[in-house]
């Protein structure tokens, strides 16, 4: 075990992704058993080598004995849609501490099996009491806030739908797969809170994800393929509600970023793909130019030109993100990381991709809009031991 964290001293293991989609019919419990077993295939794991177990679920405390693990610990976390990469972070400083050996984090939710007409969304703080209520009105603002200083536009918003949507058209397994939209179909599509219509927003779906974390000197002897993690960042937009500025940014992206790359020791030159936390067309334009792939108010553009594709400057999303992929909070983003990573991105591959950006975001602090964000760097993917 190494006595300090170095870049790339952690990796990835196992990944286990149960279908995803709406009204599966599949228990939650269910989910997470069949994401956890499938990431033991993978790592070619042992269920008995686990010893360290975190739930991201709100249900999930009592998972173990259904899930038949026999862990030194196991709890729950929480940090909305910021939680996947926080829960890697927690399963690294477990593993510092002599906790465990290999840690399992697991997420696995069926919000669609119950959420019917009359769900009102998540209240975040006090300002519910005067009516803004759920994480469409939030983001909302931010958008509005961006139009207002660089005329950023609902073309632009509809840019990054539409270049979504086309990663997951030929993409097996996502909501868009074979549904490509135009931007004529977003403009047309039906208004749900001012700027954004309805494919501007995310769906919630059904599903299971787990991710096995181990140091890489033991991954090297499993016969999965471990994806190494060369850095981890987090921020909290709170710090920018104090200046007044929470509109102004999305997150506070520069503290994460600043920890993250630090970490990993490259620049954001050196980042082959982009995987972001995606509720809002908004999210992916504001991003991309917090982490300085573009300036400011030049992200919209950026997606308009196809400059998000793959080929383009940026590949983003590719695998059709929350917006068109699937909502597995953050662990949508991570999957994506460590599919490019693997080589395994299918028809939306980025040839020779080598480091992959991943972001979290959620977990909102009291106050509209101030979320928390996570930054996670992934690497090329390691051979599994002959």
């Amino acid at each position: 075990m190494p006595d300090h964290w170095q870049s790339g001293a952690f990796s990835v293991v196992g990944l286990g992704v149960t279908e995803q989609g709406r009204r599966l019919g599949v228990p939650p419990r269910e989910l997470r058993r069949r994401a956890l077993d499938a990431a033991l295939a993978d790592a070619g794991v042992e269920r008995r080598s686990v010893d360290g177990y975190i739930g991201t679920s709100s249900e999930a405390f009592d998972d173990v004995r259904y899930l038949g693990l026999a862990p030194h610990f196991a709890w729950t976390m929480q940090a909305g849609g910021a939680t996947a990469i926080w829960s890697v972070l927690n399963a690294i400083g477990a593993i510092l501490t002599g906790q465990a050996t290999t840690v399992a984090c697991v997420y696995g939710t069926a919000p669609t099996a119950h959420r019917g007409p009359g769900y009102g969304g998540f209240r975040y703080g006090y300002p519910a009491l005067y009516g803004l209520i759920g994480a469409a009105g939030a983001h909302a603002l931010h958008a509005r806030r961006h139009m207002h200083r660089y005329g950023t536009t609902v073309e632009h918003l509809g840019a990054v739908a539409v270049a979504q949507r086309a990663h997951a058209a030929v993409r097996p397994g996502t909501l868009g797969y074979g549904a490509p939209i135009t931007l004529d179909d977003h403009r047309e599509s039906a208004l749900v809170v001012d700027p954004f219509r309805r494919l501007d927003c995310c769906r919630d779906t059904d599903g299971g994800v787990a991710l096995l974390v181990t140091t890489t000197e033991r991954a090297r002897d499993l016969p999965g393929r471990s994806v190494p993690i060369l850095g981890l960042g987090t921020g909290h937009n709170l710090r920018n509600w104090w200046t007044g500025e929470v509109y102004d940014h999305h997150d506070d992206v520069a503290t994460a970023k600043a920890t993250a790359f630090a970490r990993a020791g490259i620049e954001v030159g050196d980042i082959d793909v982009a995987a972001l936390y995606d509720p809002f067309t908004i999210s992916p334009i504001m991003q991309l130019e917090a982490y300085g792939f573009c300036a400011p108010g030049e992200g919209g553009p950026l997606h308009a030109a196809g400059q998000t594709t793959v080929g383009g400057l940026i590949p983003t999303n590719t695998g059709g993100g929350q917006l068109s992929g699937y909502y597995a909070a953050g662990f949508t983003a991570i999957v994506e990381g460590i599919l490019q990573m693997r080589g395994d991105g299918g028809a939306t591959q980025v040839p020779g991709a080598e480091v992959a950006l991943v972001t979290g975001h959620g977990g909102n602090g009291g106050v509209q809009n101030t979320w928390s964000h996570a930054t996670m760097l992934l690497g090329a993917a390691l051979p599994g031991a002959a």
